[in-house]
């Protein structure tokens, strides 16, 4: 036997339960299920005409492919980080190299590794394995970043420590002031040639026959030139600055410089001769450092092609004739 169902629906104007009647029923499921085959019909041609509705399938799976291929590029990062990060330590020993060679203190490896490490970042929707990769690239990034601002901090006083020394070693007195023979030894305590008593000999008698070329030994300003009131005769005083001044003592009366002059180092700023409290031609020398007189020879780091400036000073007396 087949079974009847039969529907009823509660009237609120008469407070009872009326029948639905067969008729309305078929209207609503006849009504249902067109709704749905219109949808379904709809869905499909969605989907065989590329989401021309534009609901977000297409989208969904292009998005997908576009993080995979993001994930991939982040992980050719790494590789591209990894070598930026050796070509960063060669720059670092090249840097301590450097810092070594203008005199400047070594940057510790404690130094360069503070702040590198941090807390981790919080990257939102990205999954497990995307937000580990990202935190991880950020970290490396981080890194590399402070890493290039130490290292652009160290050039900057590499050059500036560089210039000051380029500086520094124009202006400090390194070579010998005249082509002659001296005696190592000659400064500090010993017998006056001429006086006879013994005396601290505060420079460095260097022989030489009358007429021979005076070199500047290092860059600076002419604070004296001319004759003393003791027993240097004609002499001459530079300031080199840097707290350097440099004395040439018994001068022959041919002095190319006066007070207020600059010169620089090799320039010929006299010729020597016996003036003053001698038994023999030759110059006094002296190298004063912050007011103390200081042995001349420990200066004498480089000569000079003496016969190449006789030359160019020969030329010279030669214009002025």
């Amino acid at each position: 036997m087949k079974k009847k169902y039969k529907l009823f629906y509660y009237s609120d104007d008469t407070g009872t339960l009326k029948e639905i009647s067969g008729f309305r029923i078929k209207g609503i499921s006849l009504f249902i299920g067109s709704l749905l085959f219109a949808i379904s019909t709809i869905l499909l041609t969605n989907h065989i005409y590329y989401n021309y509705l534009d609901l977000g399938y297409r989208q969904a799976a292009f998005l997908q492919t576009e993080n995979k291929i993001l994930r991939e590029q982040v992980r050719s990062f790494e590789g591209k980080l990894n070598q930026i990060e050796l070509t960063l330590e060669e720059f670092a020993s090249r840097d301590t190299e450097l810092r070594l060679r203008v005199d400047l203190p070594v940057i510790d490896e404690d130094t360069r590794m503070v702040g590198i490490g941090g807390a981790t970042n919080d990257f939102g929707i990205a999954a497990g394995n995307s937000r580990d990769l990202l935190n991880r690239t950020h970290r490396w990034l981080d890194r590399l970043e402070r890493e290039l601002q130490i290292q652009r901090d160290s050039f900057a006083d590499i050059e500036k420590k560089y210039e000051f020394n380029n500086d520094f070693f124009r202006h400090l007195p390194a070579i010998k002031p005249v082509d002659g023979r001296y005696n190592p030894n000659g400064f500090g305590r010993r017998r006056h040639p001429v006086l006879g008593h013994n005396h601290v000999h505060g420079g460095l008698d260097i022989a030489c026959d009358v007429g021979t070329p005076v070199y500047a030994t290092a860059d600076g300003v002419i604070e004296l030139a001319g004759r003393s009131s003791g027993g240097y005769g004609r002499m001459i005083v530079i300031n080199h600055g840097y707290g350097y001044k440099t004395l040439y003592a018994h001068l022959s009366s041919t002095i190319n410089v006066k007070r207020g002059d600059r010169v620089k180092r090799g320039d010929v700023i006299a010729l020597s001769g016996r003036s003053g409290l001698v038994t023999g031609p030759h110059l006094h020398y002296e190298v004063i450092h912050n007011g103390i007189k200081q042995n001349p020879v420990d200066y004498f780091f480089d000569d000079i092609d003496y016969h190449e400036a006789m030359r160019e000073f020969t030329a010279v007396l030669q214009e002025r004739k």
